[in-house]
C-alpha cells in the first residue's frame, strides 16, 4: 500500500511542477467536434439546397450554356448584327465538394445516432444547434420561439458534444 502512495505523491509532485506533459492532439475534444458536425450540415445543406415546391436542390451537374442561350442578337435593319440583349438568368453557381469532405460529411452525420441515442433532449438540441449553423441562424433566438432557456439549451448541447467526443475518443476513432 505504501509503495502505491509514494507512486502517487510522486507523480502529483511531477505534475505540479510540470515535468509530465500530456499529448491531447490526437483526442476529441467538442470544439473539434461542433466544427465537423458544422461542416457535414453546411455540405449537406449545399449538396441537397432547399427543398420544397422550387426544388432548387439537386446534385445533378450543370449543363455549359453557349452564348445563344444567353443572349439574343440585335440587327438594324439591314440585317446587320448591332448589339446583344441578355434573356436569360444566370443560375446560382454549384460549389465543388471534394469526395474528402463528403466522406468527413458522412461520418460526422452518424455521430449523434450513435453516440447519443439514449439522450433523446441533447440530441434535439444539438440537431437545432446545427440546423441553425448551417443556415446561418441565431441559435439564440431559436431557443427563444422554441421556449426552451437558453442556458439550459447551451449546456445540452454542449454535453452532446462531449458525449460524442467521449464517444469517438472510446472507439479509437482517429483524427484526420
Amino acid at each position: 500500500m505504501t509503495g502505491k502512495m509514494q507512486f502517487r505523491d510522486e507523480y502529483e509532485d511531477r505534475c505540479d511542477i510540470g515535468t509530465i506533459q500530456h499529448d491531447f492532439n490526437d483526442l476529441w475534444v467538442p470544439k473539434i467536434v461542433d466544427q465537423r458536425l458544422t461542416e457535414a450540415a453546411k455540405i449537406v445543406l449545399r449538396a441537397t439546397g432547399p427543398t420544397g415546391p422550387r426544388g432548387d436542390g439537386n446534385v445533378w451537374p450543370l449543363f455549359q450554356r453557349e452564348f445563344s442561350d444567353w443572349y439574343d442578337t440585335v440587327k438594324d435593319e439591314f440585317g446587320n448584327v448591332i448589339g446583344h440583349v441578355q434573356t436569360a438568368q444566370p443560375e446560382k453557381p454549384r460549389f465543388n465538394i471534394s469526395s474528402r469532405k463528403i466522406s468527413r460529411m458522412e461520418q460526422a452525420i452518424l455521430w449523434p445516432m450513435t453516440y447519443l441515442k439514449d439522450y433523446d433532449g441533447p440530441r434535439r438540441v444539438l440537431s437545432v444547434y446545427l440546423r441553425c449553423k448551417a443556415y446561418r441562424k441565431p441559435f439564440s433566438q431559436v431557443c427563444k420561439r422554441l421556449g426552451w432557456p437558453r442556458a439550459t439549451a447551451y449546456r445540452a448541447r454542449d454535453k452532446a458534444l462531449s458525449l460524442i467526443a467521449q464517444g469517438l475518443n472510446a472507439d479509437g476513432v482517429p483524427l484526420d
